[in-house]
């Protein structure tokens, strides 16, 4: 057994300290309570984060995005738009968060167990290059991308979004390469309006963009065979060396911002199946990075089962593996639809 890493801190729970908001400190304490669970005593270790520097935030943000939330600092309250705000400590805990996604990325560069998941905030994956938005300053994910990219020379990297909400951001930081495969499974339509079939990236990264967008209520089953059907081969042809998750909770079936209906179960298989992937695929190189989720109870119970899984305690039988795997992808329409678009780009698909 080895302990998997974990980047873990008291100060994430300063950004917007005292100010009522969905995106409140007691999300990071809700993941960080999980930890404490009985089944995963000696199984994971804390990684100290850093601060990100501001050349870092470059890699992916422009000089006046990163300026304009350093102005922030210090003020009691500053409004970006009508869902993203920052507190006195907020662009310090946010430089924290992208440093402690570096943090884990280095450790697992260089350790022989390599998976862990990094228990940040504020989220990023809406964060554009050039703006803040949905509750995100800086993009964790495409940051980590961009930091592997640049201190390691990593030039595939897959990056799987399991939340509900699209990641504008994540997307836009890389339409036009093909240095990073971005998918994502989303609610659509919802915020923020944009994950659509037919964006597919451009340029040199045309077809390394792959969205599925789903109506509300899917559940367990479509999350576990869109990651079996879809990304699985996508994996295969593409064979990145390292994958990152922007992994949210608002999946969860009774989330104050989701529609859908996912269950801690649904979160063990799709931790199963992405861990699965990396496993044939890159070396196991596998890093979560916490996005959104807005009940306290659906972080708490997924966030255990993810953990769980990451941490090789086995909550799944067979039996529930099987019907995944040995179903027909055909009977999820979207899924279907999917295929036919980026059938195009991925002769493994047709």
């Amino acid at each position: 057994m080895h302990p998997i890493s974990v980047i873990r801190d008291e100060k994430f729970a300063l950004h917007l300290d005292r100010m009522p908001h969905l995106e409140s400190f007691r999300r990071i304490m809700a993941i960080n309570e999980t930890l404490g669970h009985t089944s995963l005593d000696g199984r994971w270790q804390v990684i100290s984060p850093r601060l990100a520097s501001r050349e870092e935030l470059a890699l992916v943000h422009t000089r006046s995005h990163i300026e304009r939330i350093a102005r922030s600092a210090g003020h009691p309250m500053t409004s970006f738009d009508s869902d993203t705000q920052a507190t006195g400590l907020s662009y310090e805990v946010a430089c924290l968060g992208v440093g402690g996604v570096f943090s884990l990325l280095d450790t697992l560069w260089q350790n022989a167990f390599p998976r862990g998941f990094a228990l940040v905030r504020p989220p990023g994956h809406h964060a554009e290059p050039d703006k803040p938005m949905g509750f995100c300053l800086f993009n964790n994910a495409a940051l980590g991308a961009a930091y592997l990219q640049t201190h390691y020379g990593v030039k595939k990297i897959m990056i799987v979004d399991i939340d509900a909400h699209h990641g504008n951001g994540t997307q836009s930081a890389f339409y036009g390469t093909d240095q990073v495969l971005y998918v994502s499974m989303h609610q659509f339509p919802g915020f923020p309006g944009t994950g659509n079939f037919n964006e597919v990236g451009e340029g040199r990264g045309e077809g390394y963009t792959v969205n599925v967008p789903l109506g509300k209520g899917c559940g367990d089953r479509d999350f576990a065979r869109i990651i079996h059907f879809l990304l699985n081969p996508l994996a295969k042809a593409y064979e990145p060396e390292i994958i990152l998750v922007s992994c949210g909770f608002d999946l969860y079936l009774h989330d104050r911002l989701g529609g859908m209906r996912a269950t801690p179960e649904g979160y063990a298989l799709m931790t199963f199946f992405l861990l699965d992937i990396a496993a044939k695929f890159c070396n196991g190189r596998i890093a979560f990075i916490m996005e959104g989720g807005y009940s306290l109870r659906g972080i708490r119970e997924c966030g255990l089962r993810v953990l769980q899984e990451l941490c090789e305690v086995a909550t799944l039988t067979r039996k529930k593996i099987d019907r995944i795997t040995q179903t027909r992808h055909e009977n999820l329409s979207t899924l279907k639809k999917v295929i036919e678009v980026q059938k195009k780009y991925w002769k493994i698909l047709r």
